[in-house]
């Protein structure tokens, strides 16, 4: 049957993004457990060292995830594609048969492990096979699909018991599982593998065989032939060795740590998970309808950004956030300073004003685009080694700034923490603005090739010099 290129693309994302429907859901499902357990009708009851290991174990569990990038580069993005929607499926089936907390928390482990995992492989996987027009936004849109998972599990929870709730996420997910039965594997990894015949197959069958996209395989082809033959072979420690001093290696690596700890570093995490103990320090009241504001405000301002992917860069975006986020942050410090001082109420609601503000320009660009952005950094032939540091950074900035902002609070005051905030986002803004390459509409070939020379190669005044030699010789009859 013939299937038109654009269709396999959109299998490939649709996949992945049914799946991070169900990821989102794994993230906010431990609320719906801690809420519902410590009611007095249940037959699982909770004490507070307990109820920590139900909130704190998803992210712990995560850890071996980074594993998956190797296996990733020796079976391929279909395999782990699979193995990561099943590690979910088997977490939701302990979690659905649970009659005590051991169950619950071996399902929250599975859910973290394949939670994690499931990132970088849809992640990985569709900037190799989406094509550069809309690879920025399927992207973002996954990070969307997993906001709204985050929101949806949050509001079905108040209705449902658990165990249905659960059955409920369980659904898109096993979706995804058939659909990626049918993915065909990455033209980029298949020509890692010198399986260059087949990726040419498949390369067409994803792309179409129009002028840019034969362009894009014969660049791929060519450079991946290159890498092939000049791969150490035999020994892993010099692979590994020779990938380590390799400019296109630590250059979009250092890159990437600085993107992913955007999203951390800058005081999103802390504000979303820490909204009503911020707001409660800043108006001496819960609050809670701040609360909602800023989760609504979380997944309106990643559809938002998916949209605005459509009309600018990545890194327009990005860095027209983090300036809006630092004004805002800076903002929040003075009014948290005011505060301590007694210059104003206890009380007041200015405080509170100025986080909603915050979450409005950071969820348009901050809360997601770094994570975009980051995925195609990395060259396809350093992707394994490339996908355990961006899963270990993951893992690493989400504990280390979650664990940290209570004790900020303690010691440097609240509004001491907001301002070492908004000192990172001048710091990691400049470094962005200075260093990180624009990547809209580049593949993965010109984003490689700007770090093997240190800029992109214009096609334009390539294809204006063509064009003037062409004039040149008709008109003198050559």
């Amino acid at each position: 049957m013939n299937i038109p290129p654009l269709v396999r693309q959109l299998t490939v994302a649709g996949s992945c993004h049914l799946a991070a429907l169900t990821a989102g859901g794994v993230v906010s499902y431990p609320g719906v457990l801690l809420q519902q357990l410590r009611s007095n009708d249940t037959i699982i009851h909770l004490d507070l060292d307990n109820g920590s290991w139900i909130g704190s174990v998803h992210g712990l569990a995560g850890i071996p995830s980074f594993l998956m990038p190797f296996l990733m580069q020796y079976q391929g993005r279909k395999f782990t594609f699979i193995l990561s929607c099943i590690l979910i499926n088997i977490g939701w089936a302990f979690t659905y048969a649970a009659n005590n907390l051991l169950t619950l928390i071996i399902g929250e482990c599975f859910h973290g492990l394949g939670g994690h995992s499931l990132l970088t492989v849809s992640f990985l996987s569709m900037s190799e096979m989406i094509q550069p027009k809309y690879r920025n936004i399927c992207l973002l849109f996954y990070g969307t699909t997993q906001a709204f998972g985050m929101s949806f599990v949050g509001i079905i929870g108040r209705y449902l018991h658990w165990k249905t709730a659960g059955a409920v996420m369980s659904c898109p997910i096993m979706l995804a599982l058939i659909l990626g039965m049918f993915w065909p594997e990455s033209p980029s990894w298949l020509a890692f593998k010198g399986r260059f015949e087949e990726c040419e197959v498949v390369f067409k069958s994803l792309r179409g065989t129009d002028k840019e996209s034969m362009r894009e395989l014969n660049a791929l082809i060519h450079a991946q032939k290159e890498n092939f033959d000049l791969r150490p072979k035999g020994e892993w420690f010099k692979n590994l060795r020779h990938t380590l001093v390799s400019k296109d290696f630590y250059k979009p690596s250092f890159h990437t740590f600085i993107l992913l700890s955007i999203f951390y570093w800058t005081g999103g995490a802390a504000v979303i998970i820490y909204s009503s103990d911020i707001t409660l320090k800043l108006t001496s009241n819960k609050n809670e309808h701040i609360k909602f504001i800023i989760d609504v405000t979380f997944f309106i301002g990643y559809t938002v950004t998916t949209i605005l992917t459509r009309f600018f860069s990545s890194k327009k975006i990005l860095l027209f956030s983090m300036s809006g986020s630092f004004i805002c942050m800076t903002l929040m410090t003075v009014a948290a300073y005011l505060q301590s001082v007694d210059i104003v109420s206890k009380d007041s609601m200015l405080g509170a004003y100025f986080i909603v503000c915050y979450m409005v320009v950071f969820s348009i660009g901050s809360n997601g685009v770094g994570f975009t952005i980051a995925t195609e950094l990395m060259p396809v032939k350093h992707r394994g080694i490339g996908g355990c540091i961006f899963v270990l950074c993951t893992c690493i900035f989400h504990s280390s700034s979650l664990k940290s902002f209570p004790y900020l609070c303690v010691y440097m005051k609240l509004w001491g923490a907001f301002l070492l905030y908004a000192i990172y986002i001048v710091i990691s803004g400049v470094f962005v603005y200075a260093c990180v390459p624009d990547t809209r509409n580049r593949t993965l070939q010109e984003i490689e090739e700007f770090y093997q020379n240190g800029c992109y190669r214009e096609k334009r005044l390539v294809c204006a010099d063509l064009t003037a030699r062409q004039r040149f010789l008709k008109d003198n009859g050559l």
